[in-house]
């Protein structure tokens, strides 16, 4: 396998796309024994639907990392090595981190999400089990597949990262330590935004089949998050009479207040992707995320003990 590169602009290195930041995992550390149930004031409906990304994606860095694992030795381009080994480490730490928040945050306000997580571990290490019994060539391809869905996914987590860098938690009042936790991840994604993409294109993947799984993930992801919301809302003492309508119709509420990200983002993002010059480092500023990864409380923490 070649070089990655871009129509009409030649072979693209790493460096190009993203400057001189080299990606690394960094040890950050969480205290959430004082953030309440309802993390953003007056805001319960949208404290859980935020809330539910802590359900939602420490399988799916999980996925990330092992579908990196699997690709990796197939790299031969160093630089490209390289990038991948450090998102891989900071995606195992995002998983570690929101799981962290699962057990420690939710379980503490009695949400037992025991029975949601263990069905998705098991359908996640069938998927796995059944991978590994693929004869070689035809497991290659399904990896190959996974890294183009990877990489809409990406940049979708893209977009989430640069609108929480830019919300304006502290007006709402909202948790100190669930704040960071989010902003932390999002400066992380925008940080490391270019990579799957990257691996992507050097793995063949084409333009018609990047914009058809993002397109799905355009829809997919939302859906889910509306869902886990719903679910996270029937476990919480205070709100177990609001059926999925009202909670639908909270969730379009808090859009039009700005405390949700708007439906537009969605079509903005699905824009710039499909664009023939699409570039991931269009998306968000890496200053602002390395800066924010500076003096993020959770590094700050991490550091002092």
């Amino acid at each position: 396998m070649g070089r990655f590169a871009r129509s009409g602009t030649g072979v693209i290195t790493m460096n190009e796309k993203i400057g001189s930041v080299a990606l690394r995992p960094r040890a950050v550390r969480f205290d959430f024994s004082r953030s309440p149930l309802h993390w953003i004031p007056g805001e319960p409906v949208a404290s859980h639907a935020i809330s539910g990304l802590n359900l939602i994606l420490p399988l799916g860095e999980r996925g990330f990392v092992e579908m990196f694992r699997r690709a990796l030795p197939y790299v031969t381009d160093a630089d490209l090595r390289e990038q991948m080994i450090g998102f891989m480490g900071q995606e195992a730490i995002h998983a570690e981190s929101h799981n962290q928040a699962v057990w420690e945050f939710l379980q503490r306000h009695d949400i037992d999400p025991e029975p949601i997580l263990t069905e998705a571990e098991y359908l996640f290490d069938r998927a796995i089990a059944r991978l590994d019994t693929l004869p070689e060539n035809l497991r290659h391809r399904v990896v190959t597949q996974m890294l183009a869905l990877i990489a809409g996914v990406e940049h979708f987590t893209a977009l989430g990262g640069d609108w929480i860098l830019n919300q304006d938690f502290e007006s709402l009042h909202a948790d100190p330590a669930l704040t960071d936790l989010f902003r932390w991840h999002g400066a992380e994604e925008v940080e490391h935004r270019s990579v799957a993409y990257d691996v992507a294109r050097y793995f063949g993947a084409k333009r018609p089949r990047l914009v058809t799984f993002y397109l799905g993930t355009s829809v997919g992801l939302p859906v889910g998050l509306i869902a886990i919301a719903w679910w996270l809302v029937r476990q919480d003492p205070t709100m177990r009479n609001m059926g999925p309508v009202r909670v639908f119709r909270e969730i379009g509420s808090g859009i039009r207040r700005g405390v949700l990200p708007r439906w537009g983002l969605i079509g903005r993002g699905f824009a710039s992707f499909v664009r023939a010059d699409y570039d991931p480092a269009d998306t968000g500023d890496t200053a602002q995320a390395v800066a924010y990864l500076a003096k993020s409380p959770a590094a700050k923490l991490a550091h002092a003990s």
